[in-house]
């Protein structure tokens, strides 16, 4: 393989990664808030939070 293709594929996987990342560290922090702040936490049914399966509609 040329050292471009690796490049490229290695910026590939490395995107992916620290695109995970950012996604899981946004959810772990939305439903620590949700769940900390009572404002937020009353707009949320017991059942979402404790599933994990918070609303992802604009009714906020």
């Amino acid at each position: 393989m040329s050292e471009t293709v690796l490049f490229v594929v290695g910026s590939v996987i490395f995107a992916i990664t620290v695109y995970g990342a950012v996604v899981a560290g946004g959810l772990a922090l939305t439903k620590s808030s949700i769940i900390e702040n009572p404002q937020y936490r009353r707009r949320v049914p017991d059942d979402q939070v404790a599933d994990g399966h918070l609303p992802t509609d604009s009714k906020f």
